[in-house]
């Protein structure tokens, strides 16, 4: 497992890692739309460096918006560390309730998500046509063939 390396990473290395995973900024959430300048964030970086993962939020009261996860290898663990640490930060700045969206086409997020403690609370149905307006590049399709069309809203006490 790399070292967790705490603190905000840059906006421009946020920017890098949301161009990989969603088509850049902005992201929208439940909340809000965000660019890489409003978020905090954690890292997971290997021994050189170099980014193994990130999560990214936003904080509201007392209540915050993870607004991205990524790990560059999904199933070693890094995923669950960084969501664990977003999580003890939260709750240490006295955030009670974190929520998230995640696209209809991420069955392994939506796992990931409920075996976590979130609850599938809402879905904003045909929510990904206001993404495309904003991301032209947002494909009609997405994972294992399936049309992406809705966002899923999920919601945890902390």
């Amino acid at each position: 497992m790399p070292d967790l390396v705490q603190g905000s990473a840059p906006p421009e290395e946020i920017a890098r890692d949301w161009e990989q995973f969603t088509g850049g900024p902005p992201v929208v959430g439940v909340l809000r739309r965000y660019q890489p300048e409003d978020v905090e964030s954690l890292a997971l970086r290997d021994g050189e460096g170099r980014m193994a993962g990130l999560v990214t939020w936003w904080v509201q009261g007392d209540r915050a918006e993870i607004v991205s996860l990524h790990a560059a290898t999904p199933g070693q663990g890094t995923g669950t560390a960084l969501m664990d640490a977003a999580e003890a930060a939260l709750r240490r700045r006295g955030v009670r309730q974190a929520v998230l969206v995640t696209s209809n086409d991420n069955l392994a997020a939506l796992r990931f998500y409920v075996r976590r403690g979130y609850r599938l609370v809402r879905v904003h149905l045909d929510a990904m046509d206001a993404v495309r307006a904003l991301k032209p590049a947002v494909p009609l399709t997405g994972r294992d063939g399936a049309p992406l069309r809705d966002l899923w809203e999920l919601w945890k006490d902390l």
